[in-house]
């Protein structure tokens, strides 16, 4: 039995929950209210391919966080762990972790930065590299997969309309949310 982080039982957790959700029909959705959400829909799009690419880093002892690291380090670069938990939208204490269990692992190190002494920089080492190289092959064969299940057309046209959903809400979200705060979105006024 392996260890998992509290990360990855919940992400177990809602894997398990998008494979019921999955067993119901549109009607189904519609009646729970799931099929007009479509973050429920990234998300679940986003679970389902992240969970397979979880399957396979396994064969290499790695984690998917552990994977992302190894993958903005692979240029080269050393980075400190401030801007790994930026590139990977999680907190700094978190990416210190990752970091120590790379590390543990022999496939990282650390050291004190020549131009700041407070900041540590990490980069990969001979077998980070290694290990980064394999990881790329099973991501680059999971989106192959992916693609291959889509008509070329399909395929382009999710990744122009994921696009503009990333380019526009960020505007959207936040007018919407302005409009909740008056009590315009609703009709209501605001207090």
């Amino acid at each position: 039995m392996t260890n998992q982080t509290s990360r990855e039982v919940g992400a177990d957790r809602a894997i398990d929950e998008i494979g019921q959700v999955e067993e119901l029909g549109l009607d189904d959705l519609q009646d729970a209210g799931l099929a007009a959400n479509l973050s429920f829909h990234l998300k679940r799009a986003e679970q389902a391919i992240m969970s397979r690419k979880a399957d396979a880093l396994r064969e290499i002892d790695l984690t998917v966080a552990q994977c992302q690291v190894l993958g903005f380090l692979a240029n080269g670069a050393s980075m400190s762990c401030t801007q790994l938990s930026r590139e990977a939208l999680v907190t700094s204490q978190t990416m210190t972790g990752i970091v120590k269990n790379l590390d543990a692992k022999g496939l990282v190190e650390r050291r004190i930065s020549p131009d700041h002494g407070r900041v540590v920089l990490v980069s990969l080492t001979d077998a980070g590299i290694e290990r980064s190289r394999r990881t790329n092959r099973f991501s680059a064969a999971i989106e192959e997969s992916l693609r291959a299940e889509l008509s070329p057309d399909d395929y382009t046209r999710l990744v122009r309309l994921l696009d503009r959903v990333a380019e526009i809400a960020p505007t959207i979200v936040a007018d919407s949310l302005k409009a909740c705060a008056t009590g315009q979105a609703d009709g209501t006024e605001s207090l």
